[in-house]
Parts: structure tokens; C-alpha cells; sequence
């Protein structure tokens, strides 16, 4: 018999749609844990999950539509999960949850899945574990999963690559929201939302990307309000349709991108582990701190310790050979 939370039952029960056993799943893909490899060759090859991204500037409501999306797609029958990056809290290392708070009433619902992933080590407002997170709530059997990123600073593009679409929020409140679209951001995803339209100077933002849309043959924008409701009903059915129509005619060349970023996250991952390893790990950093510190080496010189041919060997993981000494000139 399987021990409990070995790969093989928690194949078992992710396929019965137990969220604990996803939960247990993803914290594994989280921590790096080699188990979770293995569970993914245990579970159903899916390849008929719509990844939605929804990105933008901090404030702009993202958590408050994603809610207001569940909330419509399950008045109209479907099972949805969300991943949602949150920001890193620099003393715990775990994630600041924010207004995830909204979310919460879906919490009982068995056909609705929600996780807050901390970015860590992730860029470009994503986490490192998004592309595999995903592809276990695929092959769990979600037809839809929305990935809301973390949406500190500056905004983030890598979403394009990891989701089937991409759709940019923005709000008349967010001081970025002119710039984005002037800067040529908006080009980069498939559709405008213009959330939070029952406030001040959301007509102008309409018309302002309304123009863009015109000019550059984009979709013409949509308009929200999570307050009022505004175009919420209207929003999860174009995402239904895009879903269906996603489908029916998958974006082939897109799905190899992604799975290529997997295979390179993954190699690069075990190449960094094993080349610090091979360096002499935490005890050698530790004594290249000390050096450092004391001034009896720079900062430069304690990297090229660390990472020079004689620390990191060649790829096939033994040590680099001394070099040969150069033969004496007979003659």
C-alpha cells in the first residue's frame, strides 16, 4: 500500500479533485521537491486547460475581477482555478496575501481551487513555479486557471509567454495607466479591461484607448466595475469563448515555448545547484565572506573563487583537471 502522501496516492486523489492533495502538490513544486516529478508522471497528460493572465499596476482591482470572475463562471457551471503571485515577504520568505482576502468566500466551493504563490526567486511578476503550478492544475483537470500576477513595480511581460492569453488591466486610479498605453505595453497582450469604469476619469481613459485600439487594430477595450458590476457577466463569457475557441484550435507553437521555458528552468536549476555544490557550497562561500571582509580579497576575486574552471568542472560533474604544465623547450 502507498503511504499516505506518497506520489502515488496523491495521484489518486488529485484525480478524485481533492484540494488538499493539490494543496500538498504544489507546495512540493514550490519547495523543488523531487516527488513532485514523479506525481506529475502519475497524473493525466491534459492539454486542454485555458491559462488566462490578467496583469497590471498595483490598485488597479485585479484580486476584486478575479473574484467577481469566479463568481460568474460558476453561476455558469464551470471549474476554476487561480494562481495568484504575491509578493515576498523579505523576512518570512512567504507571501503577502494582500486583498486575497476577496477570495475567500469560494473557499468551500470543491469546483473552485485558489493558491497565493510567493514570488521568491521569480521575475517578471511571476513566480518561478507558475509554468509547473499550472500544469498540474491542468492535469487535475481544471479547464480554466487564472494567473494574477504580483503586480509590484514596474509591470511585468513574462506572463505572455506562460499564459494562452493575456489581458491588461487597467483603472483611472492608477497613476500608470496613460503611460502604459502610451508606451507601447498594451500592444503585448490580447485585451484591455478598463476595471473600476464607475470612477473619475474613467471616460477619459475609455476614450484614450479606445483611440490607441482604433489606430493600431487592437480590441476595442472593455469596461468593469466590481462595485457596480458593469460588465462582469459580459467579461466571463468572452473568457468562456476564448477558452472554447483556445480549445478547439490550441496555439501549438506557443505550448512548445512554454514547455522549452520548462525543460531550461528546470536544467538551469540543477546546474546551479550542482556547480555550487562542486564549489565547495555554504562552507566556502561562508570563508570567501570572511576574506572579503577582512579586505583580504575584493569582491571580484571571491566570485571568480567560486565560479573559475577549477571550482565548477565540466559539465560531466567531475572537477576540473589542473592544468598541464608547459613542456621545457629542448633545443
Amino acid at each position: 500500500m502507498p503511504r499516505a502522501d506518497s506520489p502515488e496516492e496523491l495521484a489518486r486523489e488529485i484525480v478524485r479533485g481533492e484540494a488538499r492533495a493539490i494543496g500538498r502538490a504544489l507546495t512540493w513544486i514550490e519547495a523543488g521537491d523531487p516527488r513532485a516529478a514523479a506525481l506529475s508522471a502519475l497524473l493525466p497528460d491534459h492539454h486542454v486547460t485555458f491559462r488566462l493572465g490578467l496583469t497590471g499596476a498595483p490598485g488597479v482591482g485585479k484580486s476584486s475581477l478575479v473574484a467577481a470572475l469566479i463568481d460568474e463562471l460558476r453561476r455558469q457551471g464551470e471549474r476554476v482555478a487561480v494562481l495568484a503571485v504575491d509578493p515576498t515577504s523579505p523576512i518570512s520568505g512567504g507571501a503577502l496575501l494582500g486583498d486575497r482576502v476577496r477570495m475567500a468566500r469560494h473557499a468551500e466551493d470543491p469546483l473552485v481551487f485558489i493558491r497565493s504563490l510567493a514570488s521568491r526567486t521569480g521575475v517578471g511578476g511571476i513566480a518561478a513555479s507558475t509554468d509547473e503550478a499550472a500544469d498540474l492544475l491542468a492535469r487535475a483537470g481544471f479547464p480554466i486557471v487564472l494567473i494574477e500576477t504580483v503586480g509590484v513595480g514596474q509591470l511585468e511581460m513574462e506572463i505572455v509567454e506562460e499564459a494562452d492569453e493575456v489581458w491588461l488591466l487597467l483603472s483611472p486610479e492608477s497613476g500608470d495607466a496613460m503611460q502604459l498605453l502610451k508606451g507601447g505595453v498594451a500592444e503585448k497582450v490580447d485585451r484591455l479591461v478598463l476595471n473600476k469604469s464607475d470612477r473619475p476619469g474613467a471616460d477619459r481613459l475609455q476614450q484614450l484607448a479606445e483611440e490607441m485600439a482604433h489606430d493600431r487594430g487592437g480590441l476595442v477595450p472593455m469596461a468593469t466595475s466590481c462595485e457596480t458590476g458593469e460588465g462582469i457577466a459580459e467579461l466571463a463569457e468572452l473568457l468562456r469563448k476564448r477558452a472554447a475557441d483556445s480549445l478547439s484550435a490550441p496555439d501549438r507553437e506557443r505550448q512548445v515555448r512554454r514547455i522549452r521555458r520548462r525543460i531550461r528552468r528546470r536544467a538551469e536549476r540543477v546546474w546551479i545547484a550542482a556547480g555550487f555544490a562542486r564549489a565547495g557550497g555554504e562552507e566556502q562561500l561562508e570563508r570567501l565572506a570572511g576574506e572579503v571582509d577582512r579586505g583580504e580579497t575584493d569582491l571580484a576575486a571571491a566570485v571568480l573563487q567560486l565560479t573559475g574552471p577549477r571550482s565548477t568542472g565540466p559539465m560531466t560533474g567531475e572537477w576540473a583537471a589542473e592544468p598541464p604544465c608547459p613542456k621545457e623547450n629542448d633545443g
